[in-house]
């Protein structure tokens, strides 16, 4: 086997890693455990224009799993290059408890997004999330369905 050959191969073997990880982390809801468990001290995430630092992630996660009790996210693609995986997901749950001061609705929320995670020493180090956050809102009654 030549010296190309071993590269190539740990060079998918930690691309495999990568993807494990985030995917670990995605079952799991984003959960404020996983995010210890999982994401580095020093994480950060690009989310609507705002940086959330570690801490800031786990409490809206927090808040998240709290109104949507029964949360759950579903991988719909995924595509690993390097340090990099990226994540097509889609989330649902139902608003049981308050969100931002929004009360229950007892309404079933879906939503979808697209995450880019950067893997650093088998932790995720940085995400870059997109959302449909007017849907997202939308479906907890904040805005009216035809704006």
């Amino acid at each position: 086997m030549g010296n190309n050959e071993t590269n190539d191969e740990q060079i998918c073997g930690s691309i495999d890693k990568n993807k494990e990880i985030v995917l670990k982390v995605a079952r799991e809801g984003w959960s404020p455990v996983m995010v210890d468990k999982h994401c580095t001290e020093d994480y950060l995430m690009h989310y609507g224009g705002e940086i959330l630092d570690r801490e800031n992630l786990k409490e809206f996660m927090g808040a998240i799993h709290h109104a949507l009790p029964d949360l759950h996210f579903e991988i719909e693609d995924m595509i690993a290059e390097e340090d990099k995986v990226v994540t097509r997901w889609k989330a649902e749950g139902t608003h049981k408890r308050t969100f931002q001061g929004v009360f229950p609705t007892n309404r079933k929320i879906s939503f979808t997004g697209i995450t880019i995670s950067r893997v650093k020493g088998e932790k995720i180090a940085e995400d870059w999330e997109e959302v449909d956050q007017l849907n997202f809102t939308q479906q907890f009654g904040v805005y009216p369905d035809d704006i």
